[in-house]
């Protein structure tokens, strides 16, 4: 075993102590506290903390520290908040923008309402939970205090579905949705199913009241069409589609998009998903939405016709935007956008919002390293950033949403 010195908190929530000139990452430790650790790699366990931080505090989970959902429930709130910040300030600083973001938004536990846990079947049984931090084994939870009760109260009944699933050398992913009808259910890297094997899993749905259970794509029943509420619409997402983690933030961010592009007239909503902005949007503009995943786009253009003319027009397009962006040329007819891109940032797109005529833009993100450089084409561009808005839907985690807003 080493004794090493904790330098700060890394960006990836893991403690950073240099030995030699080479850093060494030691996960669930804070700046200034002196541990003990084993292994040889860049990456070591902690086996005692010598002299803690004044930081540290006890966790609320059981499970910390050995499951790999949450790295920070050991910091105290004003410490964390102050990395957290870090993670937005430090990129947007290299990008040469120095606006001070907004106070960080906070959620309080037990309000996610989807998940995606892992599971495998071993000699003590099926084990639905989360892969532990250093390890690729699962660790099989009891419950989880950032998960809505929904999902935890009915643990012990997903699990037993999951235990009918066959499967491969390869983990279960087993994605979980609260709906308005109950538990949307999508199961990948199954075996494939025989037929007595796909009765037992339609007649453990029917039992368990689950809305609908999907395995490797194909949806075995739906007892109750699964659907959310977006702004004042009805939306079914497709099986395992990406949904905001938290309903608060989600309306939280809509509003704020919505409120600052309520003057245009017509508006693009590029990486639009299953309308998480566009039907908010729609509310006072001409909405323009564009994503590559066809099912969801399927799901907005529903949940649009579904309102009866309640809304203004939506029109949809199916395009994968990193390999062909809308030019500048195509959005000389919008005066606002939107664009939440996946973690890999917008880079291409982003250089044909900064050559267009728009004047409002809205760019939201769950990666503030790519973010920044988003931004940097757009300030070079012409835009002016109005404000900064950190958005923590992702607690505990070295992850959080960006909401930025500009103007020419």
């Amino acid at each position: 075993m080493t004794e090493l010195k904790i330098d700060f908190v890394g960006h990836k929530g893991d403690g950073v102590a240099h030995v030699n000139g080479h850093a060494i990452y030691v996960p669930f430790t804070l700046e200034g506290e002196t541990v003990s650790v084993e292994g040889s790699g860049p990456r070591c366990d902690i086996k005692s903390i010598i002299q803690p931080s004044s930081q540290r505090i006890d966790p609320v989970c059981k499970h910390f520290g050995t499951c790999g959902g949450c790295q920070l429930q050991h910091m105290n709130e004003e410490a964390y908040l102050e990395w957290k910040m870090g993670l937005v300030t430090e990129p947007l600083k290299r990008a040469g923008i120095t606006l001070q973001p907004d106070a960080i938004v906070l959620f309080k536990d037990a309000s996610r309402r989807k998940c995606v846990f892992n599971a495998e079947r071993t000699p003590e049984g099926m084990q639905l939970g989360f892969v532990e931090g250093s390890e690729n084994e699962i660790l099989a939870i009891e419950a989880c205090p950032v998960l809505v009760p929904q999902i935890n109260e009915q643990l012990d009944v997903i699990r037993d579905l999951v235990n009918s699933v066959p499967t491969t050398k390869h983990t279960l992913r087993v994605s979980v949705l609260v709906t308005e009808n109950g538990l949307d259910i999508s199961i990948e890297e199954a075996k494939p199913l025989s037929e007595t094997e796909r009765q037992v899993l339609i007649k453990k749905t029917i039992v368990h009241k689950f809305a609908r259970l999907t395995v490797n794509q194909e949806t075995l029943i739906k007892i109750a069409e699964p659907h959310i509420e977006i702004a004042s619409t009805i939306v079914s997402p497709p099986p395992a589609a990406f949904v905001q983690a938290l309903k608060e933030a989600e309306d939280l961010m809509s509003d704020l998009v919505a409120d600052f592009l309520k003057g245009c007239k017509q508006v693009a909503d590029l990486y639009c998903g299953i309308g998480t902005f566009a039907l908010k949007l729609a509310e006072n503009s001409a909405v323009y939405a564009v994503e590559e995943n066809g099912s969801a786009l399927n799901s907005l253009d529903q949940a649009w016709r579904q309102t009866g003319g309640k809304l203004k027009q939506v029109k949809t397009e199916k395009r994968n935007l990193e390999r062909r962006p809308v030019t500048f040329g195509e959005l000389k007819k919008m005066d606002g956008l939107v664009f939440d891109p996946p973690r890999a940032g917008a880079e291409l797109q982003t250089r044909q919002i900064a050559k267009s005529r728009v004047k409002k833009v809205a760019a939201v993100s769950c990666n503030p390293a790519t973010l920044a450089t988003d931004l940097e084409i757009l300030v070079a561009g012409g835009f002016n950033i109005k404000r900064i808005i950190p958005i923590d839907q992702f607690k505990y985690t070295p992850h959080l949403e960006v909401v930025v807003l500009l103007e020419r």
